[in-house]
């Protein structure tokens, strides 16, 4: 099985793993830059009903957001800290530009057009490259292995999955700007999820 993208405003359908095993769970990311999913691409595939061990992959909408995840700790804080100046002085600019307008324009005016500028900035389309999106496909885990189920937390910089352990399932979490995988507990169901706050 495959796993396929489609505009919600309808037309082609795009394989995006084209992979020729068995790739499942599609999940995507909060920040719909990617998407998570598992396969047994790398691990033992199933011959004659002897099962199949899988691995937790993202493959990336766009070649910005891949930039990204390559970026070490260090420069993606740099980006962070550069992004976030950026954002700073947009903000000031728009105040002033605000300013300038409101003194031209009545008091109701200008604040329905601001609470409409602020909804607008909440709106960001995802930008999906379907060229090339199959370099853009990554391999998360460390080692293959019996993988239930797999998310990233709302922050973007840590992934949950869980898989079959000793002494049942484990939970796994993959600190994705550090590359390092640990188990952190335990759990009755391999089902795995965020709460509303993305944790």
């Amino acid at each position: 099985t495959d796993i396929a993208i489609v505009s919600a405003q309808g037309g082609e359908v795009t394989n995006i793993t084209g992979s020729g095993y068995f790739s499942t769970g599609p999940r995507w990311t909060p920040d719909g830059n990617a998407i998570v999913f598992s396969t047994d691409r790398y691990g033992m595939r199933s011959h004659a009903s002897w099962g199949s061990l899988s691995d937790v992959m993202m493959v990336f909408m766009n070649q910005d957001a891949y930039d990204k995840y390559k970026l070490s700790k260090e420069d993606y804080e740099l980006l962070k800290e550069l992004e976030k100046q950026q954002k700073k002085d947009k903000e000031e600019t728009d105040k002033k530009d605000d300013k300038k307008k409101d003194s031209k324009k009545d008091d109701k005016s200008s604040d329905k057009k601001t609470d409409d500028k602020k909804k607008d900035d909440k709106k960001k389309d995802i930008v999906v490259e379907l060229d090339g999106i199959s370099d853009r496909i990554v391999r998360i885990t460390r080692n293959s292995s019996d993988v239930y189920d797999a998310v990233v937390e709302g922050s973007g910089e840590s992934l949950y999955y869980t898989t079959a352990g000793e002494k049942g399932i484990d939970v796994m979490k993959v600190d994705l700007r550090k590359r390092e995988e640990k188990k952190v507990g335990s759990a009755k169901s391999g089902s795995i999820d965020c709460d509303k706050d993305g944790k």
